[in-house]
C-alpha cells in the first residue's frame, strides 16, 4: 500500500533538497578557490544568499592579493597554483591593486587585471607592434610609469645591441609607447630588476667586468644624470649585488648578494638604509630568507615579494624593515 504524505510536508522536504543541491554546487565551484586555475571557463550563476562566480575569462582568485592569506614574519609560498613556471620577477602591483604584472623567462611579461571581484586570466603584454622582446615589469610608486628591459634596439643610437631600460607612460587604462631612459644609464651592461622612488631615481644593477654592482641615476629636469656606484656598505669588492629595490621614500634599499666564485653559495637577500651623510649603513641579512632574488615591496608597504626558486614567489612581513633598522 503506498504511504500519503501531506502536501506540506512534501513541500519541506523539496525545500531542504534544493537548499542542499545549491549549497553542493557552491562548494564544488568554489574548491579550488586558492589553490588552482579552472579547467573551464565558469560560467556566472548567482542564488539566493549567494555571490556571483567568476565570469567567463576569469580565474577563480578575487580580492587583494588573489584573496591568499597574509603572511606573518617568515617567508611563504605565494600564489603558488598562479604563479609558476619558468619565472624571472616576482609581482609588481598597481598601486591601487587592480593590476599585477611579472616576467617569465623568454622575454615575456605577463598581466592581469582585478575586475568584479576576480582577476583575469593571464595573458602576455606587449607595448608595441615594434617590439616583441620585454623583461622584468616595475611600476613607480606613482603608478604612472611602468619601466621594463628589452633588448629592442635603441632609437637614433650607435649603442650595440643590448639589454636597455625603458618605459611606458599610463595611458587612460593602458600605457603609451616605449620610451628608452638616457644614454648615460643604457650604457651600463645592464641586468635584471630596476627600480625607482618617489622622486624618479632609478636603481639598477650593472657590470663593468666581473659580477654586479648597484648602481643609482637621479632624476633631475627631466631626465636621469650619469649613474653613480653606491658605496662599500653596499658594493663588496668579491660578491655580487644585483636585483635592488628602492624604497618609495628612499629610506631603504633591499638586494640580492651572491658569490660568483661559490657555486654552493646561495643567494641572499640584504636591506640597508640612507643615513644623514647621503650614504648607506652596512648591509644586514635578511635572515629568514634562505634564497632570495628581486625583492620588492607591495604598494601598501605590508608585504616582501621575492623569488625563491627560478619556479616559486615568496612572501612575508615587512616588519622585519624596522626591527633592523640601526638605532
Amino acid at each position: 500500500m503506498t504511504p500519503h504524505f501531506p502536501i506540506a510536508i512534501l513541500l519541506g522536504m523539496f525545500e531542504r533538497i534544493r537548499n542542499a543541491s545549491s549549497i553542493l554546487f557552491i562548494t564544488f565551484a568554489l574548491a579550488g578557490c586558492g589553490n588552482a586555475l579552472p579547467t573551464t571557463a565558469p560560467v556566472a550563476v548567482t542564488l539566493p544568499g549567494s555571490t556571483a562566480l567568476p565570469t567567463a575569462g576569469s580565474t577563480h582568485f578575487s580580492g587583494p592579493y588573489f584573496g591568499q592569506t597574509p603572511p606573518g614574519s617568515s617567508p611563504v609560498r605565494f600564489a603558488s597554483a598562479l604563479l609558476r613556471g619558468d619565472l624571472h620577477t616576482p609581482p609588481t602591483f598597481m598601486p591601487d591593486g587592480s593590476q599585477v604584472y611579472w616576467a617569465l623567462q623568454g622575454a615575456k611579461i605577463l598581466t592581469m587585471a582585478l575586475k568584479d571581484g576576480y582577476w583575469t586570466l593571464p595573458e602576455s603584454i606587449a607595448f608595441s607592434t615594434s617590439m616583441t622582446d620585454y623583461r622584468d615589469p616595475f611600476i613607480s610608486p606613482s603608478g604612472d610609469r611602468l619601466f621594463f628591459l628589452s633588448k629592442g634596439r635603441l632609437p637614433n643610437s650607435q649603442l650595440p645591441e643590448k639589454e636597455n631600460v625603458w618605459f611606458v607612460e599610463r595611458a587612460g587604462t593602458g600605457w603609451g609607447e616605449p620610451q628608452p631612459l638616457s644614454e648615460v644609464v643604457n650604457s651600463f651592461a645592464l641586468h635584471w630588476q630596476v627600480s625607482v622612488n618617489d622622486d624618479g631615481d632609478i636603481y639598477f644593477s650593472a657590470r663593468d667586468t666581473g659580477c654586479e654592482d648597484i648602481y643609482s641615476s637621479r632624476y633631475v629636469s627631466g631626465r636621469h644624470i650619469k649613474p653613480e656606484r653606491l658605496g662599500d656598505s653596499v658594493n663588496t669588492a668579491d660578491l655580487c649585488e644585483t636585483t635592488p629595490y628602492i624604497a618609495p621614500d628612499g629610506s631603504y634599499l633591499i638586494f640580492a648578494r651572491w658569490d660568483m666564485n661559490n657555486g654552493d653559495s646561495p643567494t641572499r637577500l640584504y636591506i640597508s638604509y640612507a643615513d644623514d651623510d647621503g650614504g648607506w649603513t652596512m648591509a644586514v641579512l635578511v635572515e629568514q630568507v634562505g634564497y632570495g632574488l628581486c625583492p620588492r615591496v607591495s604598494p601598501d608597504g605590508k608585504y616582501l615579494f621575492f623569488l625563491s626558486s627560478p619556479q616559486s614567489v615568496s612572501w612575508m612581513s615587512t616588519e622585519f624593515i624596522q626591527e633592523l633598522k640601526p638605532r
